[in-house]
């Protein structure tokens, strides 16, 4: 089966695949067959995830309403409620952001989902690891996902609520020494800004689930077909790890768990993450950095194959790309050590098409982008192979 084959059944046979939920776990389901099928053995993993993403900000963006009250209305001890409380929620949603254990996610819903993958060993000694891995669930659709200037505008708002944080919690600090009026009115615009959060996080969790054709059938898919013809072909000293992961549009649940289980036998494995690798476009488009909160660099050595590759083949239509304001499971593969390279069919203008939308179907892929994709990547793990 070709790698549109996958993303046809993903995103048209079964449809949007929210984290957590029965659909993610079809795919999950499919996904395994499909490695069954071409003679792997495919182990099914299941972990503990969060169900939304938008749910630890909602929360995050309530505690700081919250403490405002107390500050309006309390007197004294008001303000030291609201200072205590705002401060769990900074602390946590930062925490959060770099993917880690919080007070947030503690009490926020959970689910389980489920990993999917497939060891390809190599022909000869294997001598190193690659795991290539797309995930397999989608997104909700946002209003500040529903348009570029959208987009645009929720990525300049998301930092200015969190310095909007930081002088909220400077005026609480205050308000406990000193009662003057002043300090509660310079804090009502600041709080203004959480208000907004609320709205748009609250509204985003709410919102119904992509049919996810481009984020992320396509990885999902390319990853599959690459199985294959790995299955044909192995390479010589590289053992490749086939990962169909869950839960990656709730903070990488997915690729975290298998990274924590499989860590010990990887050692320093090439992480090679695809990513939305289909849009109409877009091209074999790969990160030299991502940025979140922190800043996810990609493996020098990797990066300079693929440039080289990109260079030497430039009818496959490659570049470089760097990512900010948003996440992918290549964050993961540098919280633990490995050497990463991410995949995100990202236009030359820095658009990523059909992100978080209703219009993330499978007439909006385009089958050549996904296969100068995969054509990429297969060059990229045989020069590994040759390192």
């Amino acid at each position: 089966m070709t790698a549109m084959d996958h993303i046809r059944h993903l995103a048209v046979n079964i449809g949007p695949r929210g984290s957590t939920t029965s659909k993610e776990a079809e795919g999950a389901s499919y996904a395994a067959q499909a490695l069954q099928n071409i003679g792997l053995q495919p182990v099914t993993e299941t972990f503990v995830s969060a169900r939304s993403a938008w749910y630890p900000y909602v929360l995050f963006s309530g505690l700081l309403l919250i403490s405002e009250l107390f500050f309006l209305f309390c007197g004294r001890w008001g303000a030291i409620t609201a200072l205590v409380l705002s401060l769990i929620g900074f602390v946590s949603v930062l925490v959060e952001l770099t993917f880690r254990p919080n007070p947030l996610r503690w009490i926020l819903p959970k689910a389980k989902s489920q990993n999917i993958w497939a060891r390809l060993p190599s022909r000869d000694q294997s001598r190193q690891h690659v795991v290539l891995l797309g995930h397999l669930d989608t997104h909700r659709t946002p209003l500040v996902f529903s348009s570029d200037r959208w987009v645009r505008f929720f990525g300049r708002l998301v930092p200015l609520g969190l310095v909007s944080c930081v002088l909220v919690i400077a005026l609480f600090s205050i308000g406990i020494a000193s009662t003057m009026l002043l300090w509660k009115i310079l804090s009502l615009p600041l709080t203004l800004v959480g208000l907004v959060l609320f709205v748009l996080t609250l509204q985003a969790g709410f919102s119904p689930y992509t049919a996810g054709a481009n984020d992320n059938a396509t990885g999902a898919g390319v990853v599959l077909s690459l199985a294959e013809r790995l299955k044909k072909e192995p390479l010589a000293n590289t053992t490749v790890w086939a990962l169909l992961s869950g839960c990656e549009e709730v903070a990488c649940y997915g690729a975290d768990a298998f990274a924590k289980s499989h860590r010990d036998e990887l050692g320093t494995p090439a992480w090679i993450s695809l990513d939305s690798v289909g849009g109409m476009g877009a091209g074999p488009a790969y990160l030299k950095r991502e940025t979140f909160l922190l800043t996810t660099k990609s493996d020098p050595d990797l990066l300079s194959l693929a440039d080289d590759i990109a260079a030497r083949h430039p009818e496959l239509g490659a570049y470089s790309h760097i990512f900010k304001g948003a996440y992918t499971e290549g964050v993961i593969g540098a919280k633990y050590g490995f050497r990463v390279l991410t995949l995100v069919g990202h236009r030359r203008d820095g658009v990523l098409p059909e992100w978080h939308r209703p219009t993330d179907v499978f007439e909006n892929v385009d089958p050549d982008t996904v296969k100068r994709t995969e054509d990429f990547v297969w060059t990229l793990l045989k020069e590994i192979d040759q390192e």
